[in-house]
């Protein structure tokens, strides 16, 4: 009786953890308001965390240049992945400025949305940081992704992504931008909670 009543708990407790986790097709909370969904048929195949340096060159605060940090989850299936994504600033010097480009509503709000094209052996630091999780995580990568990127600013600190990459056989898009090239910044406080803006 005592084993079956503690089965019972152990089955009960599997059931609840697993409808606690986010499954592709159900929408999912990025930050804030900001939610996406996943394709269904993609699976969770591991986090990470990016860290970028913004070019705050042009905002006068001496020696404040410091990292910021992506926080991602990365779903795949097959050679194709899904990357969720938010970064909160860290610092009380600079903030995002509004995101220029066209939109597109998905997920019930809307999205700054771009397409580019994006090679595995890519140059630039912060996206063959992903690639290079996908590879340690045991995924397939196709020489060539077409690249599906959806951003937005919920506060002035804070900027949720979600970057769709799909195999592509000629490309034909624009390159992915740098991360100074998609975001800007000004001033924002004297670190002291006074307001330079």
């Amino acid at each position: 009786m005592k084993l079956t009543r503690c089965l019972f708990i152990v089955i009960a407790l599997m059931v609840l953890a697993g409808c606690a986790q986010t499954q592709a097709g159900e929408p999912m909370r990025v930050y804030g308001n900001a939610k996406t969904v996943v394709p269904t048929g993609y699976s969770m195949l591991g986090t990470t965390t990016v860290s970028v340096l913004p070019d705050t060159v042009n905002i006068p605060v001496e020696g404040m240049y410091p990292y910021q940090r992506w926080s991602s989850e990365i779903y795949g299936m097959g050679d194709s992945y899904v990357i969720v994504q938010k970064m909160v600033f860290t610092n009380q010097f600079y903030r995002f400025r509004a995101l220029v480009g066209s939109t597109a509503e998905m997920w019930g709000s809307a999205w700054r949305k771009g397409d580019y094209t994006l090679s595995p052996n890519t140059t630039d630091a912060e996206y063959a940081k992903y690639f290079a999780c996908i590879r340690e995580k045991g995924g397939q990568l196709a020489p060539l992704y077409k690249v599906t990127m959806y951003d937005q600013k919920i506060t002035p600190a804070v900027v949720a992504r979600v970057i769709s990459l799909t195999p592509s056989a000629t490309g034909g898009l624009a390159a992915m931008p740098s991360f100074n090239d998609l975001y800007q910044y000004y001033e924002y406080g004297d670190g002291f909670g006074g307001n330079n803006s």
